[in-house]
């Protein structure tokens, strides 16, 4: 590794960790208001720098009670909260390493990614308990279950309040290294599994530089936090960045269109990251006089909408979309559009600060400027790059050669270096800025009785970008109703197919039996359009 590298400067060469970075900002910013929550009621909760660092040193003290150590796994199934930051640093102070559930995750998801990762301990709101306590059987390695919210004690469960009144705000030293793990995060691939990334707490440090930098994020910012805390995206490029300079952040439990202009003008946001399934959700809210009445002179942005949507939620919000690339192993954004340089629409913009991109074809071999092929990335792994993915070193060596990620997914750069997304790889859809696994819901699906065969395709959403459609071939005569309800038992429920095709015919396939989804697709987007014209 070159330690002489400029990005391993801070990460690397002060042997920095995560609880090295918020105790030093403890020490800059004690009494200053750190965090902003506002739950789903909006009521709202303010702490200081201090006072989360007084939580944090509490949950780390009571989970060395409880024999929790360093490179044990531990699960949090929960919104966004306190408890999910206090829980992360709690974890990251001694070593442990947290797996942030998805929230909609079901009972066979969570079995999973429990028992692939023999998590120790799991942390959830009483109202998801019902899930855990019905898995935990089937679940050996988990000792322990707290409930960080619940209108009553729940038997056999700690309590949050509990836990943190008869621990000490007082916490020894542990060694841990930059290139330690703090988090693995799972992520939806070809496979019908999910893998999971392993991500450092240097990954998390390189990152809350690199984001500060690209958006400007200084210590008198508020930045408002409208996205889930489980998926890279929030932490990387909203928390970080603010725990890095000082700022401070707003954490909304849940997202509301009708009350995003207010929130921004009530707590004086700065910033706020969003996406496109976000911009469709709040432009037909009917317009308020107020609306540019706002500081948020700037938004980090995913996912292509259409011009006119763009120029619309600037206008409205007098406001600029910095638009950006990237996956859960390039750690949220690998490029950014250049906040003062020159913004071309439709360009994801360069590779930040410490890593490279390279446009590819099959063989992995350059291609020229301008045409289409498989975006690669260079970086370290373990500092701009993921680690690993964790108990898979075949996908691993697959997809981070010589420090190059191949992303599967294809793009193209203009002369002057801006890179420009096309498309994705098309076994994965994307829906509302969730990464679904056609082969994970095909699996699903498979195993009903009624069912011979099934495809997954992507059909247009004009909201959510894309929509699941099953196409199945039957055995025997079944309903749509059964199948979404099968679905729902199994699978998180922006998984379940919103459509269904019924298939009389063979599925088109190679010739070693493998349905040629490319030919599949065709078909059924031609027949798409054609439906959707005659509406």
């Amino acid at each position: 590794m070159d330690f002489l590298n400029p990005q391993n400067a801070t990460v690397i060469g002060r042997k920095m960790n995560i609880r090295k970075l918020l105790e030093m900002k403890v020490r800059q910013h004690a009494d200053k208001p750190f965090i902003i929550f506002v739950d789903e009621n909006f009521n709202e909760e303010i702490l200081t720098y201090k006072q989360f660092n007084e939580k944090v040193n509490r949950f780390a003290n009571w989970l060395l009670k409880q024999g929790i150590q360093k490179g044990d796994f531990v699960l949090t199934h929960l919104p966004n909260s306190i408890g999910f930051l206090v829980s992360l640093h709690a974890c990251t102070k001694i070593g442990a390493v947290m797996i942030p559930s998805i929230i909609s995750d079901v009972a066979e998801d969570l079995k999973y990614k429990i028992n692939f990762s023999d998590v120790k301990m799991v942390i959830t709101d009483g109202k998801y308990y019902p899930i855990f306590d019905k898995i935990q059987p089937a679940c050996p390695s988990v000792k322990d279950i707290v409930i960080y919210r619940s209108e009553e004690k729940i038997r056999g469960a700690e309590r949050w309040e509990d836990l943190l009144a008869n621990s000490s705000p007082e916490l020894p030293f542990f060694d841990i290294e930059p290139l330690d793990n703090a988090e693995m995060l799972f992520t939806s691939g070809t496979t019908a599994r999910p893998k999971g990334v392993i991500l450092t707490h240097a990954n998390f440090l390189y990152m809350g530089e690199i984001c500060s930098k690209s958006f400007a994020v200084i210590p008198d910012d508020r930045f408002l936090l409208i996205l889930p805390f489980f998926h890279v995206n929030a932490q990387c490029i909203s928390y970080f960045p603010c725990l890095t300079v000082g700022a401070s952040i707003v954490i909304c439990e849940r997202f509301s269109a009708s009350r995003f202009s207010s929130l921004l003008r009530n707590y004086n946001c700065t910033i706020c990251s969003t996406g496109a399934p976000i911009v469709r959700m709040i432009l037909p809210q009917p317009e308020h006089p107020l609306d540019k009445e706002n500081r948020m002179w700037r938004s980090p942005y995913g996912i292509a909408v259409s011009d006119e949507e763009w120029n619309s939620f600037e206008r409205r919000f007098n406001t600029i979309l910095i638009d950006g690339y990237g996956l859960t192993e390039t750690l949220g954004p690998a490029t950014i559009m250049p906040i003062w340089g020159e913004r071309r629409r439709g360009s994801v913009g360069f590779p930040h600060f410490g890593t490279e991109v390279k446009i590819v074809d099959d063989d992995r071999n350059e291609v020229p400027i301008g045409e289409k092929g498989e975006i690669a990335i260079k970086g370290q792994p373990g500092i701009s790059l993921f680690k690993e993915y964790y108990k898979n070193p075949g996908a691993t060596a697959e997809f981070l050669v010589d420090g190059w990620f191949y992303s599967e997914d294809y793009g193209r750069m203009d002369e002057d270096g801006y890179v420009y997304f096309v498309d994705r790889k098309k076994d994965i859809i994307k829906r509302a800025g969730e990464n679904i696994s056609s082969a994970e819901v095909e699996r699903v699906l498979n195993l009903h009785p009624a069912i011979e065969e099934s495809a997954i395709i992507g059909v247009p959403d004009p909201v959510r970008d894309e929509a699941v459609c099953a196409v199945i071939r039957l055995k025997e005569r079944v309903n749509e109703q059964e199948l979404t309800e099968f679905c729902k038992e199994r699978m998180a429920k922006f998984k379940v197919p919103q459509f269904w095709i019924f298939r009389k015919e063979d599925f088109p396939k190679s010739s070693v039996g493998k349905i040629q989804k490319n030919i599949l697709r065709r078909d059924i987007l031609e027949y798409w359009k054609e439906r959707e014209a005659k509406r």
